[in-house]
């Protein structure tokens, strides 16, 4: 059949055929190298600190306000540039004996550590009073994760998610006006802190907004017998039909930059009861200080044990059992004599 078209035509179509491949090549490579790149942050957050926010109107608007207290730490990240924050969580969840579990208590005090490095680098450090917490670093698009109290292990980066772990880490101002279904402030003037100026607000109320429903592109929890235990039932109707009761604390806001410095928030949360129980109620403490804003030094790798060996009977359970596919079955090995045996061995023979 080739003989049939003339040469010319079969140099056209040689060219177009490697002008594909060429093609193709080059969209491949354009993939690796987005694949294997440094993780650059979201476009998003970028886009969002180029808004100009009016640190002095928190008070006289609700979305506004929405807008800064549940502000996304890469978004601050990008407005502060380096530096450090610290927050500090308090939380006591309880109810009455009428639930069938007789009724439960249950606290905790935990402390996060965030420093923002140049670069986009940052660390996390998160710690409790139940001894149980973790750090991790993320530089240079690599990410080092350890336990509170073992050594630093490179983790892939396409199975762990830096970013997430940041963000929860430090939600807790978020979490607080969520609860509140949004804080009531009254500015109380600007003044001074840790050298920048700032808009410091008091906390007068709650409800400036309606019930906001939880944003997560993470599949469905999925229950042993497709429901939670009654407990477990009762405090994730925290976030639907959670009323709250009292709040009181201050807030202090960047000036400059319209992005959260630091809070003291206190309040009380209740569930109502229904036919199964009493209501359940929560306790809450937040606390939030930043500092060293433009002045945290540059991030590097922490020291990292390698991963450890896996044994060949996990690593290759096939091969440990000798039921390769395709291969014979090894013949079991002949069993040893036992020591208490030696003595009838040469009457056996």
């Amino acid at each position: 059949m080739v003989g049939k078209f003339p040469p010319r035509m079969r140099r056209t179509a040689f060219l177009v055929l490697l002008l594909l491949v060429s093609c193709k090549r080059s969209e491949d490579e354009a993939a690796r190298q987005r694949i294997f790149s440094r993780e650059q942050p979201p476009s998003g957050a970028a886009a969002q600190a180029r808004e100009l926010l009016d640190a002095t109107g928190l008070a006289g608007d609700a979305k506004l306000a929405q807008r800064v207290l549940q502000m996304p730490q890469a978004e601050v990240e990008q407005r502060l540039g380096p530096h450090r924050g610290q927050q500090r969580v308090q939380f006591a969840w309880f109810h009455g004996p009428g639930l069938p579990d007789g009724g439960s208590e249950v606290s905790l005090s935990e402390e996060a550590t965030v420093l923002d490095g140049p670069g986009g680098d940052f660390s996390v450090r998160l710690a409790n009073d139940h001894n149980q917490g973790f750090e991790l670093v993320w530089v240079g698009g690599e990410v080092f994760v350890k336990s509170l109290y073992g050594p630093f292990h490179k983790r892939r980066t396409d199975r762990t998610d830096p970013p997430r772990v940041r963000e929860q880490a430090m939600s807790g101002l978020a979490t607080f006006d969520r609860l509140a279904r949004g804080l009531t402030l009254k500015n109380a003037g600007e003044v001074t802190f840790e050298g920048r100026r700032v808009v410091r607000y008091t906390v007068t109320g709650f409800g400036a907004r309606g019930a906001q429903k939880e944003k997560t592109d993470l599949p469905p929890v999925e229950y042993p017998g497709n429901k939670p235990d009654p407990d477990t039932a009762r405090r994730l109707e925290l976030w639907e039909k959670e009323e709250p009761t009292r709040v009181s604390g201050t807030v202090v806001v960047d000036a400059q930059t319209g992005a959260p410095l630091a809070c003291d928030l206190q309040g009380h949360f209740k569930v109502p009861g229904n036919e199964k129980g009493n209501a359940a109620e929560l306790d809450l403490h937040t606390v939030l200080v930043t500092n060293n804003v433009g002045k945290t030094s540059p991030l590097k790798a922490p020291q990292y044990e390698p991963d450890t060996t896996v044994p060949h009977a996990v690593k290759d359970p096939l091969r440990f059992l000798r039921k390769e596919p395709g291969a014979a079955q090894a013949p079991p090995a002949a069993e040893e004599p036992q020591e208490d045996d030696e003595e009838e061995a040469p009457q056996q023979r």
